[in-house]
């Protein structure tokens, strides 16, 4: 199967879409939540997403649990659904049989496994869309009800997308699994940008995201040990208890140039990456990392495994992709040593992730909808369901 990016799938869309003529509004319905304090970066790719979706195309439902992305509220063809305190996978189940045309970043939850197994003649011809973001090896630590949800939910989508070419054959290898799309996700440039200037006299290196195994914050602690020339900061929410183990780890070597601190939203997150000197994200099962676009956008270099080959990193030029943590450590030290080639690398990755800004990447992620639309609509009518 031919795997078509946001750019080209224009090229297959009929004249009166492109014109702005759609049959009807293509109604979509986002498995995610979107709260306001929401950090999970589904969540945010979806606000994102949705807040640039054309209101007079689309018609957007999402979730939230207690008080929404306020850029959402009064938004033109968006409906927010408050989630129930119980019962929530029949909650869920509900929505998705209310006719939605496309049910987008289906998610690996009871509610899609249910809606997925279900005959289709009561699935009424809804397109559901999965959107890989992660290759499948990082299953290998996920609970067995996870894998099962992941292996019953995934095959089952009538389309897939893939979030860089590298997820794509991952998945498809792995799998069976092809992707139609390859769709990015994106950061905002207005809010993550670099500050007027860089002046630190001890350089900081920082670490943000989920503080658990698989991200390898106790990475962080390893390098601080042999780089004290530098501080180190780790900012995410623990997970399992794993931050026990990274300070009982700094304990154990002696480390003090390592500091902590909690998940933050998003304006307080951009404004410590203009603090700070350098990104290190010594995870090896990523996609394209959403806050290695952050920390560019705000000219942060960042270093990172090279295992995902993330776009977001161009090798010795925005940063560095490394094979082990020896190179990782010694990479670190360049940087944090030459401060005029963290600077150089820091100007690039601005220029570099400007392709990634939501307002180029969103569009994207319409087309494709619209070429959803387009292949999937269609039969339903022949079924005389009929556009909604």
């Amino acid at each position: 199967m031919r795997v078509r990016t946001g750019q080209d799938t224009r090229l297959n869309l009929s004249k009166n879409q492109l014109m702005g003529n759609p049959p009807g509004k293509i109604k979509i319905l986002f498995m995610v939540s979107v709260d306001a304090q929401d950090t999970n970066a589904q969540s945010l790719n979806a606000r994102e997403i949705v807040l640039r979706l054309d209101p007079e195309r689309f018609e957007s439902t999402l979730f939230y649990e207690h008080s929404p992305d306020e850029r959402l509220l009064h938004r033109p063809s968006v409906r927010l659904v408050r989630m129930p305190r119980r019962a929530r996978t029949l909650f869920v189940l509900k929505e998705m049989l209310r006719r939605p045309d496309v049910i987008a970043y289906v998610d690996y939850s009871p509610a899609s496994y249910l809606f997925l197994h279900l005959p289709k003649v009561l699935r009424q011809g809804t397109v559901t869309v999965s959107h890989v973001e992660a290759p499948a090896s990082a299953l290998a630590g996920a609970p067995a009800f996870f894998r099962w949800l992941y292996k019953g939910i995934l095959p089952r989508c009538e389309v897939h997308t893939g979030i860089t070419d590298f997820i794509v054959r991952e998945v498809a290898e792995s799998q069976g699994v092809g992707a139609q799309f390859i769709l990015p996700v994106g950061v905002d440039t207005r809010m993550f940008a670099p500050p007027p200037a860089r002046n630190s006299t001890v350089p900081t290196v920082l670490f943000t995201g989920t503080v658990m195994e698989r991200k390898g914050p106790h990475l962080v602690v390893e390098a601080a040990k042999q780089l004290p020339q530098a501080v180190f900061w780790i900012v995410g929410a623990a997970r399992d208890g794993f931050d026990l183990v990274v300070w009982k780890r700094c304990e154990e070597l002696g480390v003090s140039n390592v500091r902590f601190h909690g998940p933050l939203p998003q304006t307080s997150l951009a404004a410590l990456m203009q603090r700070s000197d350098i990104f290190l994200l010594p995870s090896r099962l990523e996609g394209l990392p959403k806050v290695t676009l952050e920390a560019a956008a705000t000219g942060l270099p960042c270093v990172v495994f090279r295992d995902y080959e993330t776009p977001s990193v161009v090798e010795g030029i925005t940063g560095f992709q490394v094979g082990s943590f020896e190179e990782m450590v010694s990479r670190l030290k360049l940087l944090i040593e030459n401060r005029e080639l963290r600077l150089k690398m820091g100007a690039a990755a601005v220029e570099h992730v400007k392709k990634f800004d939501w307002d180029v990447v969103a569009p994207q992620w319409q087309q494709a909808y619209l070429q959803v639309a387009a292949e999937h609509l269609p039969k339903r009518v022949k079924a005389g369901r009929g556009p909604a």
